[in-house]
């Protein structure tokens, strides 16, 4: 690193510093300190992913999307169930991350999981990504453990109505519409999609279909107001051996703004948010689950050298499953967080960023999360970057209140084949805590078209909790309960983002990523693969031509709660288009190939992902 620096800083002599240094384009995040700030001065490494490396990629579903971010791990349990980690610890829920969309935030509070394919979003209505690598509970609380992923949608005229469909092999079906239009200073959309898929493999029962429809309008009320209404609904169905499984999501959210002047801003929102899964015959594994969420935030600027961001939120979180918590009654918790996040300027080389979050939930005891980052701006082409922080994350619905029993007779009549699964009420147990230290570095060269983003990392995990195999009963029996690890964990590692565009019509995105885990439990520290790659070429050919590949890399590692261990593995992706106009209209011809290698293993060493093709046009109008 020493050596490229040098090499990039004319023989290692810094410019003279001033002050007009620092005004050039960077990159703007909003995310990680909720203030809006270039990312020289961001307190945590962000991964931005815009619609032209979603649309690159050619995924179709938004949770492979981020196998691009340096280190992440994407793997499907089921077909319906895809999961993710950010350097290991993963299993098939993922309940380490907070996940918004549009501020919503859309994890399960029974299970902490994200249901990635029963979400009413469409790709094409998404503006950016934000992928906070890290601990972020400073700013978002409870999940933001490992980070935070903030996912924010396409405002004002929503972009050209279109109609998209592909089929392909793998009985592969995809169409998506989205209409739209403006009256005055009211501006609406409504997208709406379906999709399925016959599953992992050909020859296993999990076909998957699913359906939305989501609404977005905005309201400016003035020059200062705004109001933004959104709601959308999201059903998906996924056969098994006996009857199929249904999933539904629904949402509705009402957002206001006042931008009293440049430096000063409110904001408040109200969200509802519910979830149902069911209808599997012979055990009854119905759930259902509703989040009401309020808050409420002010954001601006404190002198000439101060901004900040003060906010306070209150949520109420209920679920209610006969079989898994062996009670009819619904389970309630109401949980409140006050969060303050500050920006100093000291001079135009020197920012201090500076925050914390309290709040309080079904634990004991009230929990605090603070954050401290140091940036540098050694002159505007480098930052250095500096922070600590700590995280906790509280018990899921499931491990704290789980109990319960269930006999498989093995389909005879003969009790000793009877096997007995059961899971027992938790005692005592204590949110997990992540104390994290960072070490970042931004490197831009605007005449090459080259920007760096490297961080070295130390997280120590403590009170992780996992599942504990208590007895085996008369012998064929497995009962487990949830317990805290009595040992910590600890992550090195580190991971570098590297985009590249030597011209205006060719992107390269690359992100390779080291990491190790040290823990007296082999499967964990087994959990994270020691190197990772993702790799993303985008290249327009002419006008209408426009060829992209994705190689993903992954090395051997375990994931837990359900999965195994799996062989290093590497993905290839392709995608081909062709842009023309028929009768005034845009029309897109695109071809995509998935897994080109074949034969990757992601979740279970026998599950094995299968090469897909899928062909598909778009027109808009």
């Amino acid at each position: 690193m020493a050596f490229l620096l040098e090499s990039l800083t004319a023989g290692g002599a810094l410019a003279d510093v001033s002050e007009t240094d620092f005004f050039v384009e960077m990159p703007v995040v909003l995310s990680p300190s909720r203030l809006s700030q270039p990312l020289a001065d961001s307190p945590s490494s962000v991964t931005i992913i815009d619609r032209d490396m979603i649309r690159a990629s050619g995924f179709t579903q938004v949770v492979d999307v981020f196998r691009l971010v340096p280190g992440f791990a994407v793997a499907y349990g089921s077909s319906l169930l895809p999961t993710l980690t950010y350097h290991g610890l993963g299993d098939g829920y993922a309940r380490r991350f907070q996940v918004l969309v549009d501020g919503r935030s859309v994890y399960s509070p029974d299970f902490g999981q994200v249901s990635w394919r029963n979400l009413p979003l469409a790709l094409d209505d998404i503006d950016r990504i934000e992928v906070i690598r890290g601990p972020a509970g400073a700013s978002y609380g409870a999940n933001a453990f490992m980070g935070v992923i903030n996912i924010l949608t396409r405002s004002g005229d929503y972009g050209a109505p279109y109609v998209e469909a592909g089929l392909g092999n793998h009985g592969q079906d995809i169409l998506n519409a989205r209409v739209g239009g403006r009256a005055g200073e009211y501006t609406w959309r409504l997208s709406a999609g379906s999709a399925s898929d016959d599953g992992l493999q050909r020859d296993t029962p999990d076909d998957v279909r699913e359906r939305f429809a989501d609404w977005k309008s905005e309201l400016q009320l003035n020059a200062r107001q705004a109001l933004t209404l959104q709601a959308g609904i999201a059903h998906t169905r996924q056969e098994t051996d006996f009857t199929p499984y249904n999933q539904h999501h629904g949402y509705a959210s009402l957002g206001w703004k006042f931008a009293k002047n440049a430096d000063s801003e409110f904001s408040a929102a109200y969200s509802l948010t519910e979830e149902t899964f069911g209808d599997k015959p012979g055990i009854d594994l119905d759930y259902r689950t509703t989040r009401h969420n309020a808050r409420a935030q002010w954001q601006g600027r404190v002198g000439g050298a101060l901004r900040a961001a003060v906010g306070a939120e209150y949520r109420r979180d209920s679920a209610q499953s006969d079989f898994y918590y062996s009670m009819h009654d619904t389970i309630t918790e109401d949980s409140r967080r006050l969060y303050g996040n500050g920006e100093w300027t000291i001079d135009p080389q020197w920012v201090v960023n500076f925050g914390g979050m309290a709040e309080h939930a079904h634990t004991r005891d009230p929990q605090f999360s603070p954050r401290l980052a140091l940036n540098y701006k050694a002159d505007r082409r480098q930052a250095f970057r500096l922070e600590y922080s700590r995280a906790y994350r509280i018990p899921t619905f499931y491990e704290l209140l789980a109990q319960n029993y269930y006999l498989d007779d093995g389909g005879t009549t003969d009790p000793a084949d009877d096997v007995v699964y059961q899971t027992l009420l938790a005692q005592n147990l204590e949110p997990e805590q992540v104390t994290s230290r960072a070490l970042g570095w931004l490197l831009q060269l605007p005449q090459l078209g080259l920007q760096i983003d490297a961080r070295a990392f130390h997280d120590r995990y403590e009170n992780l909790i996992d599942v504990a195999f208590v007895s085996a009963g008369d012998g064929n029996d497995y009962i487990y309960q949830f317990v805290n690890e009595s040992e910590s964990v600890t992550l090195r590692g580190v991971e570098f983002q590297i985009e590249w565009r030597p011209d205006s019509s060719t992107r390269i995105f690359l992100a390779p990523a080291w990491a190790r885990i040290r823990s007296h439990d082999s499967r964990i520290e087994d959990s994270a693969p020691p190197f990772s790659l993702s790799v993303l070429l985008d290249r327009k050919l002419d006008p209408r031509w426009r060829v992209s590949a994705g190689y993903y890399h992954s090395g051997a590692m375990t994931w837990l709660g359900g999965g195994s261990r799996v062989d290093a593995s590497d993905r290839l992706d392709a995608r081909v288009a062709y842009q023309t106009r028929m009768n005034g209209h845009a029309v897109e011809i695109w071809l995509t190939c998935q897994s080109l290698f074949g034969g990757q293993t992601e979740f279970k060493a026998l599950q094995e992902a299968e090469r897909r093709f899928l062909m598909g046009g778009r027109m808009e109008w």
